[in-house]
């Protein structure tokens, strides 16, 4: 390989510049070219291992095209496969082919061979090499092998070794912990990693949650991204370290490992490259043993401004006007994962200033605001929505922000704030905006309270992005029925399909829609005479409400995202879209 730097530069693939910065030194001399320009220009992997195919004259082998069996990963050891950097790509008979990234390891597959059947593989195979990039090569082994593989083997092998030893792995905690510091040492390193790399996982793809859910033969693991639930590959053997990984968090969270019969909640708090992430932790027992149920945080989040929320600007302008207001009540509406927080928490960052005061009661406190003060619920010990509504008031805040409108006790103290001359927001589960002061007057409060002290209402949804690299364009519309062929006019439709840049969801990223009302006389009177909400329904849009069906539809028209997500999400009764696609 003594040449290769110099066919880059005839290849125009470097430069000379850029291939002087990876100069080797005397403490680098066994560190090849390729590899040291990957860790200098990580963005260039592409094109530097595709030079080394044409440079070594061999196919560079597309693993997105492959049809990987799940029984190859028995074919080479977890530890073997991690350890050597192989991945295992097909079996033709008594010959494994195996994906590489480094050339230097193409004149060892002898001793491949033997290394594989030493460890009982019958009949004796025959390695073949094929050169494939690193980041390929670590996709096909964790999709094979799962989070972790070769720490769950090397614990087993040790349990294996003494299996009276019922304690072999001892924990301890609780602690802070920094998953980018060194490994730890010990007798209990291996489940220490394994749920280090567990959590640092989720930390780098931006999953929101972490579910670990025993069943009889297996544990299962899945991540949260972007709103959906995605099966991650584990070892087979996970089962046999099911209590240990579960102790592990639990005293990371300062939980009682010996209670096992009651629900438990706690918290971590990880540094993850840097960062501050606090993990809320939840334990419930269940039929198989104990599942846990992670919420992922991040600490260092920016809040983002009310304009970069993706509200559309009449609905801004209009919102604006609302929080101007001096008193009155202010409700966010959806089901849970829907960004009422973060919308409520931009609001209350655009009226934070050092001429009023803020209060919040939050359930829990998801991130801290400087300059707001927070009070975290306790209903243990009978600090409630109620009881801490009573008491705060004589504080003197000029707005109030309520985690969540629970029961009419808490309704009535919010709307009885707000007829005192506060500002109040809060959240409400109702299915659209206009469903909002019904729903209060269910809870028992005075239709002349709701229509006096209710000033605004936003409904809203996340719904997930297309993914750029893999949508495709529905071209016939004439298949779309004539509601969504007038709403969609004049744009281009898309639809997910799936590919590795998007881990095959079809989707990257999220956006907000929206719907919303202000109240005026004439929805006032409707409240009043205890209208039903689809009355109120049809006065707001009158006045320009757009539901938040067609605002998901909107964004078709504009490419962000699909018919099928916008169905999933903000379902519309008088229109079946299930006859037009499936959502995944």
């Amino acid at each position: 390989m003594k040449d290769f730097g110099a066919f880059l530069l005839e290849k125009r693939i470097v430069q000379p510049a850029q291939l002087e910065q990876v100069s080797t030194s005397d403490s680098e001399t066994a560190d090849p070219v390729y590899y040291r320009l990957l860790r200098k220009f990580p963005e260039w992997e592409d094109a530097i291992w595709q030079g080394l195919a044409e440079f070594m004259q061999v196919e560079l082998v597309d693993t997105a095209k492959l049809t990987l069996e799940p029984q190859l990963s028995r074919l080479v050891p977890a530890r073997i496969a991690h350890r050597y950097s192989i991945a295992p790509i097909a079996r033709r008979g008594s010959i494994l082919d195996v994906a590489l990234a480094d050339p230097r390891q193409f004149d060892k597959c002898d001793e491949f061979s033997m290394l594989l059947n030493s460890v009982g593989q019958a009949p004796a195979l025959t390695v073949v090499p094929f050169l494939a990039k690193p980041s390929d090569v670590a996709k096909i082994i964790k999709a094979a092998y799962g989070i972790g593989a070769d720490t769950v083997q090397d614990v087993i092998e040790d349990q294996s070794a003494d299996t009276d030893d019922e304690t072999a792995i001892k924990l301890d905690g609780p602690e802070i912990v920094d998953l980018t510091k060194a490994e730890e040492v010990g007798e209990d390193a291996a489940i220490i990693r394994f749920v280090n790399q567990l959590l640092l996982e989720a930390v780098k793809i931006g999953a929101s949650d972490i579910h670990l859910e025993p069943f009889e033969d297996t544990l299962r693991v899945r991540y949260r991204l972007d709103g959906i639930l995605q099966t991650e590959p584990v070892p087979e053997r996970i089962k046999n370290l099911e209590a240990a990984i579960i102790s592990r968090l639990k005293i990371m969270s300062n939980l009682d490992i010996a209670e096992k019969r009651l629900p438990q909640d706690g918290q971590i708090r990880l540094t993850v490259m840097g960062r501050p992430i606090d993990v809320r932790v939840s334990v419930l027992p269940t039929m198989f043993g104990q599942g846990l149920a992670l919420r992922l945080l991040d600490r260092q989040i920016t809040f983002r401004r009310l304009e970069s929320l993706g509200i559309p600007d009449d609905y801004l302008r209009v919102y604006r006007e609302a929080l101007k207001l001096s008193h009155g009540v202010i409700l966010v509406t959806g089901p849970t994962g829907s960004g009422k927080t973060t919308t409520l928490y931009a609001s209350l960052n655009e009226l934070n200033v050092v001429s009023r005061k803020i209060i919040t009661v939050e359930d829990p406190i998801e991130y801290q605001l400087e300059g707001i003060t927070q009070i975290q619920v306790k209903p243990v010990i009978g600090l409630d929505f109620a009881n801490i509504l009573r008491n705060i008031l004589r504080h003197d805040p000029d707005i109030v922000m309520i985690g969540e409108i629970r029961d009419s006790d808490t309704a009535r103290i919010a709307i009885s704030a707000a007829m005192t001359g506060h500002l109040v927001f809060s959240t409400l589960h109702t299915n659209d905006a206009p469903s909002a002061p019904v729903r209060l007057l269910e809870m028992g409060l005075e239709p002349y309270l709701v229509s006096s002290a209710l000033e605004a209402v936003i409904a809203q949804r996340l719904v997930r992005l297309l993914c750029p690299s893999c949508r495709k364009e529905i071209t016939d519309k004439e298949v779309l029925p004539p509601e969504f062929q007038k709403l969609i006019a004049q744009g281009r439709v898309y639809e997910s399909n799936g590919c590795p840049a998007c881990r095959n969801s079809g989707y990257q990223g999220r956006m907000a829609i929206f719907e919303m009302f202000s109240l005026d006389d004439e929805i006032r009177q409707l409240i009043l005479k205890q209208a039903h909400a689809s009355q109120i329904r049809e006065k707001a849009c009158r006045l320009g409400m757009r539901t938040l069906q067609e605002s998901g539809l909107e964004n078709v028209r504009l490419g962000y995202t699909s018919i099928a997500e916008v169905y999933r999400v903000a379902r519309d009764e008088t229109v079946d879209m299930r006859t037009l696609m499936q959502s995944p």
